[in-house]
């Protein structure tokens, strides 16, 4: 085939036509009579030509296209490297497969069902070592296609580096103290919390091997006003958060946080210190606090249902 603009010839094996006002049909298409322009028979090739006005796009009759070719676009997980009885989420993002098929690694992956074009799951993985997880696609065209990744989990914890000092003073304290419950717990609840003016509060907590997601918020008492900043970090004081792992408070909303890989959510690791910070400052110069008289008094709420 060939098409220029509004002008195109095309040799077809298979053409019908009644009249010069007929419709015809050429790969399974139909092109409306009063769309042709003209039609003609090359007496020596035998060759038909079609001219039409522009807008058409058909192909050599008897020749079609072969089908796209089946394409892992993306194989990938949340994380690689996991304490055991750690989770990663593994992902997919395939174009044109008929079928795919998930082998290695085990722990729920192989043997099962592969959402198509996308889709996710979650993994567990019970016991030290490396496992590499493969994703075979198959297209319509009997062609292949093959990704494979490797995760690894380890019985101790990967060292973390050494918290810097924070420019605020603070005040630590244990997750299951403030709550009253071992973390991620509780399902729902709000407690009061003091805050001092130009410093922080920390609840210090552990994930373990939680696998949940949940959110943390601060709201405004009449007892004070004033903005405040938050953030989960694994260091205290420490407010210089990725975009999920922290929130300015005026009225109400709250910082996500999931290790079950929740999207949008401030992930968190397996088996981590972390804590969940809280100041009225800017959490770098005490000086900017909007807290006007001490103490300052907010209700934090734990929801994870």
């Amino acid at each position: 085939m060939r098409i220029n603009k509004g002008f195109k010839w095309v040799f077809a094996s298979a053409l019908i036509v009644t009249s010069s006002q007929a419709d015809i049909i050429i790969d399974n298409q139909t092109i409306p009579g009063s769309d042709i322009q003209s039609i003609t028979i090359s007496p020596g090739s035998g060759d038909i030509f079609v001219s039409t006005i522009p807008g058409y796009d058909v192909t050599k009759s008897g020749n079609p296209p072969p089908p796209p070719s089946v394409t892992i676009n993306s194989f990938s997980a949340t994380s690689y490297n996991i304490l055991v009885d750690g989770y990663t989420k593994l992902s997919w993002n395939v174009s044109n497969a008929v079928s795919c098929t998930p082998t290695g690694g085990d722990f729920g992956w192989t043997n099962t069902d592969i959402s198509l074009p996308t889709g996710t799951r979650n993994i567990k993985i019970t016991s030290e070592g490396s496992y590499q997880f493969t994703l075979t696609c198959n297209g319509s065209n009997s062609d292949t296609d093959v990704r494979s990744l490797t995760v690894t989990a380890s019985t101790t914890p990967p060292p973390q580096g050494n918290c810097p000092t924070p420019t605020l003073v603070g005040d630590v304290q244990n997750w299951s103290s403030f709550w009253m419950v071992d973390f991620p717990g509780p399902g729902y609840d709000n407690q009061f919390a003091t805050i001092a003016r130009k410093g922080y509060l920390a609840l210090k907590f552990n994930t373990g091997s939680v696998y949940d997601d949940g959110k943390l918020s601060s709201i405004e008492t009449t007892q004070t006003d004033g903005v405040r900043l938050g953030s989960i970090s694994e260091c205290p004081g420490d407010f210089n958060a990725p975009a999920e792992c922290d929130y300015v408070w005026g009225i109400s909303g709250g910082i996500r946080w999931a290790t079950n890989g929740r999207s949008g959510a401030c992930q968190l690791k397996a088996n981590t210190d972390y804590y969940f910070n809280i100041t009225y400052t800017d959490g770098v110069d005490p000086n900017t606090t909007t807290c006007s008289v001490a103490p300052c008094v907010t209700t934090l709420q734990a929801v994870n249902q």
